[in-house]
């Protein structure tokens, strides 16, 4: 047994060169009879997340043992008709897509990978031959993306950077020559210095081409300004959707009536709020994957809001009363987190939603007596005791939206938009 991390650059050599330019291999015998289309893939990852333990490559069907006929150089070694296995142990254990600075992180792992074949390595102090059997134990590959937007105003990868570490690596060699053994037992501080370095920087270009390459395939249409975030130029497109659709000022038709205590009920009608295209966002917007579901952070807020409203109040053996409220809020503040299972048959759930109210003054546009006292109790109560308010208020505004959440077919909305762009043609 001999034991040194050099090898590990013929592992990931020898694989990415197998994988992706081996030409005694069809990735399309790995698709299955049916075309591969947006419908199936979504079909196929539904199935794949609906499993306790979700490991394995998704959507194509990769044998294992895969072997990689005919021979595959790195460093000097060759390879003879490999066979790798091990992947079908591969796991997607965390992703976070920061959509306000535009970075993605994914880590993904695996509990071994093994590869068998024939070998040959010359040298100028003897040469080696034999049959090579190489393990890498508890393997985990971490990936961050970095993006921007380019002069045309197209998102672009602008960095990647791959961290590859594992624990144990378990090397047999028969015909292993004594000089190569030397060289092998000492190139730990090789690998990591110099060839890792190498070796994972050319991985990090071919992943950064590629990314590219599909995203100006897909995404050519959608172009940004480079003034300013994506994200911020997102929010500012659903401010002027709410002014198209003039929704500022927003007016609720429907009649509002709260039953109090001793038979008293109020009444607000013709309720208007201004403000609302003031939408903006107060922090940062990030998905993350966690243990097989999408975890979504949003905050959000907005400049003032004005409202008015009449009211009316009644109870049992008084005349009723009312008048005219003016409201206005000096900032509103949200933060929403929303987690989605990967297995999308299942509703969203909402985990957490925090109200943060700014300064309230009210007006009233009558002259009575009781005007005044409205007045005067809607300024003074609600500012000491708004945050107190608001926390008696989130669980019935997070039951309402999570009602709404429960009726959303997420899995439908999906194959409906694929199947109005086309979603059953095929990829390849």
């Amino acid at each position: 047994m001999v034991r040194g991390g050099v090898v590990v650059v013929v592992v990931v050599v020898v694989v990415v060169a197998a994988l992706t330019r081996a030409q005694n291999i069809n990735v399309r015998d790995w698709m299955g009879e049916e075309p591969l289309t947006p419908q199936r893939i979504v079909e196929d990852l539904v199935e794949y997340f609906s499993q306790r333990d979700p490991h394995g490559i998704p959507v194509l069907d990769v044998p294992e043992p895969l072997t990689i006929p005919g021979e595959r150089s790195a460093s000097g070694i060759t390879l003879y008709d490999a066979t790798i296995s091990g992947h079908s142990g591969i796991r997607l254990e965390y992703v976070n897509v920061n959509i306000t600075s535009l970075s993605a992180m994914t880590r993904i792992t695996l509990p071994f990978l093994n590869i068998v074949g024939d070998y040959d390595w010359p040298g100028y102090w003897g040469s080696s031959s034999g049959e090579a059997n190489i393990t890498l134990v508890a393997i985990q590959a971490t990936t961050e993306l970095f993006l921007g937007v380019n002069s045309q105003g197209l998102l672009t990868v602008e960095d990647v950077q791959i961290d590859f570490v594992y624990d144990d690596l378990k090397l047999d060699f028969t015909g292993l020559s004594y000089t190569h053994s030397l060289l092998v037992g000492t190139a730990s501080t090789f690998f990591s210095t110099v060839i890792q370095p190498f070796v994972v920087g050319g991985a990090q270009s071919k992943i950064m081409d590629r990314i590219n390459e599909r995203m100006t395939q897909r995404l050519a249409h959608l172009t940004f300004p480079d003034s300013i975030s994506p994200a911020d130029y997102a929010v500012t497109k659903v401010r002027n959707k709410i002014r198209e659709m003039n929704m500022d000022p927003f007016k609720a038709n429907k009649t509002i009536d709260q039953n109090l205590t001793w038979g008293v009920t109020i009444q607000l009608k013709n309720v208007e709020v201004s403000g609302i295209s003031t939408i903006h966002r107060t922090h940062e917007v990030s998905f993350q994957f966690i243990d097989n579901a999408v975890f979504v952070t949003l905050q959000i807020g907005t400049q003032t809001l004005a409202g008015g409203a009449d009211w009316s109040l009644s109870a049992a053996l008084m005349p009723g009363v009312g008048g005219h409220l003016n409201l206005e809020i000096e900032s509103l503040a949200i933060t929403i987190e929303i987690k989605q299972p990967a297995n999308i048959r299942s509703p969203p759930t909402l985990r957490k939603i925090d109200v943060q109210l700014g300064n309230i003054a009210v007006r009233s546009g009558g002259e009575g007596t009781l005007d005044y006292v409205v007045e005067a109790a809607v300024n003074i109560l609600p500012n000491t005791l708004r945050n107190v308010i608001m926390n008696k208020l989130e669980p019935r505004i997070h039951q309402i939206i999570q009602r709404e959440m429960n009726k959303m077919d997420l899995y439908r909305i999906v194959m409906n938009k694929l199947a109005e762009r086309g979603g059953s043609r095929p990829l390849i």
